[in-house]
């Protein structure tokens, strides 16, 4: 086993590695929210985290991004056409889409279940569901808007993970 308590496991989570696959997470009882700007520059790490490389994440962000603002230009989380100008709650998880795109890919590449995604993030189950639920949606909506998105075999990945349930 291979600990990845590094800069972007200050929150106490410690990963242990078997044959380079995450097999258990273990979270610490306070922790403290992961931030993607927190990540060390090292690609492995991110590699490892969600299943693409740094440049990759980026160039996948990019797109992320214009439909996460796309979708919340015309409606609100729970999907109910917008009536008002888009505000920034004061309960939000994501500080910024990395940090979304971050969830989403961790959850789907990484073998942790919603609680303890919900631990690391310092928020409730239910939360987390829903969060998931949401940037499920928003990650298909993405690979299947913009194809050159994501290589073949790593679109393929994400589609057919058990975890993406696409509903």
């Amino acid at each position: 086993y291979k600990s990845l308590t590094k800069n972007y496991f200050k929150f106490c989570v410690k990963c242990f590695l078997l044959h380079e696959k995450l097999i258990s997470v273990t979270v610490m009882p306070k922790v403290i929210l992961q931030r993607y700007q927190d990540l060390p520059e090292n690609t492995d790490d991110i590699r490892r985290l969600t299943g693409l490389s740094r440049k990759d994440f980026e160039k996948f962000h990019s797109f992320f991004k214009t439909e996460w603002n796309d979708y919340f230009a015309l409606y609100t989380f729970q999907g109910t056409p917008r009536a008002r100008q888009k505000s920034v709650p004061k309960n939000r998880i994501f500080t910024d889409t990395h940090d979304a795109l971050l969830f989403i890919l961790c959850y789907l590449n990484l073998n942790v279940s919603q609680n303890e995604l919900a631990k690391v993030f310092g928020v409730d189950q239910p939360k987390v569901s829903r969060c998931l639920f949401f940037l499920k949606k928003r990650l298909i909506n993405v690979i299947e808007t913009y194809p050159n998105a994501l290589t073949k075999v790593k679109k393929e990945r994400i589609l057919n993970n058990p975890k993406n349930d696409k509903s």
